[in-house]
């Protein structure tokens, strides 16, 4: 792909499709569920049997509406339900109903650390919401010849579900920039409980519109659609492959055509899939069994006001009440469990600074896939492990130790420390004599420190903290063999 001084600059905008964290579909009673047997979470409308109509369920216009008010859309009170046809398998009615000309949100924003160069803090930019409107998912076509022999099944549960379809803005600028995208809508949508956003059961799609442009130019080039791309990684590997293609192309004085693409994650190369629609394609047309939806306003400042701290919000508040650094609060915000766990671990120890560091060097460690909500340890145990190392009586290194158990387990950290045989050891008395014995055994060391090289300090340490299994408290160790090497007060 173009790099750094290369003479194209490139645009992306991305279309994310997410399912809405409802019980029923999006026009039917039929349950949304995920693991069903095939077809077995359908009904007659779902099968689009003669003579079914659909009827609005109530909550995924609640979800919608709680998504544009998170990303600073307006919410308009006027929205109206378009048919638009094409012909799957897996569309039993031939079309599908989706919003066209008057969606329920647009004109939005989303902000997003952009990552930096060189260890630089990331910097911020808002990323541009054209609209956010409602669909119902198809259904899925099944290929599988080691199970269903030759041909193609078509499994209905999913047809109707209902998605939000987020359009951005042509606003990035690099696969990476589209990846932090990417990472901070799901987040908000989880958030704000919109969606569960898992992209492992397809909950949360995008589609990305890739075009390049010669450097300096504001005239848009011609952009291909990649479908169909369901990992982070994949969208940041695809959009590069296919920016690359595109440089490739008009190097060779060609030019791109409009198309629909596939992405092979195994060759890291884009595929023509055909020839890419246009709106007038799909004939799209207000659906006829669906009056226009009207929103009353109070509703929507109702709404509003339920809405949970956003991340950005809290993600300031962590700066500015907290004393975190900016990458700590991000870090933190991206998770609301963990944000959440945070807080209230940093009320219970005092020190949200110390709390920070601890949950995002050890905890997240530690956690793997788990949330820390889903946890025996809750957040004032591990405020009570923090104060033990506070007070010298458990070191940092024993703390990381003993987290795994009190994860799985609970319980008294102190109880634990004291069972493990984990105690600090502090007492000059009782380290005196490790840190006389390891001088001693080591007089080149001792010799090369005093002539200069202060950096063996560390290896002395070391030593002391080898010989008493990582129970010393560091920095009782340090004061000793300052003192005996004569450079203490």
């Amino acid at each position: 792909m173009p790099r750094a001084g290369s003479r194209y600059e490139v645009v992306i905008g991305l279309e994310v499709h997410t399912q809405l964290r409802t019980r029923s579909k999006l026009f039917s009673e039929a349950p949304v569920t995920f693991g069903e047997k095939p077809n077995h979470a359908v009904t007659p409308y779902c099968l689009a049997l003669p003579g079914t109509l659909p009827v609005l369920n109530a909550r995924a216009v609640e979800l919608a509406i709680r998504a544009g008010l998170a990303t600073h859309c307006t919410v308009h009170t006027h929205s109206v339900f378009a048919r638009k046809n094409y012909f799957y398998p897996d569309l039993p009615k031939g079309y599908q109903i989706s919003q066209y000309e008057e969606p329920i949100c647009t004109g939005g924003w989303l902000e997003i650390e952009v990552p930096a160069a060189g260890g630089e803090e990331p910097q911020r930019r808002r990323i541009g919401i054209t609209r956010i409107h409602l669909e119902e998912d198809a259904g899925k076509s099944i290929h599988d010849e080691s199970l269903f022999g030759e041909g193609t099944l078509v499994d209905l549960n999913r047809a109707g579900v209902p998605l939000l379809e987020i359009v951005s803005e042509p606003d990035l600028r690099s696969p990476e920039e589209a990846g932090a995208y990417l990472r901070a809508l799901r987040e908000l949508l989880r958030a704000i409980e919109v969606s569960e956003a898992d992209m492992e059961k397809g909950q949360f799609r995008c589609d990305a519109n890739v075009s390049i442009r010669p450097e300096g130019s504001r005239e848009l080039g011609t952009r291909t659609e990649l479908k169909n791309l369901n990992s982070f990684r994949f969208v940041e590997e695809a959009i590069a492959a296919e920016v690359g293609r595109q440089a490739e192309i008009l190097d060779a004085g060609g030019r791109v055509q409009q198309a629909t693409l596939l992405y092979d994650p195994d060759r890291r190369r884009t595929r023509v899939m055909r020839v890419k629609e246009n709106a007038d394609d799909y004939r799209y047309f207000p659906d006829p069994d669906l009056v226009p939806l009207r929103i009353d306003p109070a509703r929507i400042e109702a709404i509003r006001a339920e809405l949970p701290e956003l991340p950005e919000a809290r993600r300031a508040r962590f700066e500015a009440e907290l004393g975190l650094l900016p990458r700590e609060a991000a870090a933190l915000v991206r998770n609301r469990s963990l944000a959440e766990y945070f807080e209230a671990a940093a009320r219970a120890h005092g020190d949200p600074r110390a709390v920070a560091r601890f949950l995002l060097r050890d905890l997240l460690a530690a956690l793997g896939d788990r949330q820390p909500d889903e946890t025996a340890l809750p957040p004032e145990g591990l405020a009570r492990l923090l104060r033990l190392v506070d007070d010298g009586r458990l070191t940092a290194r024993s703390a990381r130790d003993l987290l795994p158990e009190l994860l799985e387990r609970g319980g008294d950290p102190e109880a634990l420390m004291r069972s493990r045989g984990l105690e600090a050891v502090s007492d000059a008395g009782a380290l005196g004599g490790v840190v006389e014995e390891v001088l001693r055994e080591h007089p080149g060391e001792v010799a090369s420190f005093r002539a200069g090289e202060q950096k063996l300090l560390n290896f002395l340490m070391g030593q002391v903290m080898r010989r008493t299994r990582g129970k010393a408290d560091p920095a009782s160790v340090r004061e000793l063999l300052l003192r005996r090497l004569g450079q203490g007060g």
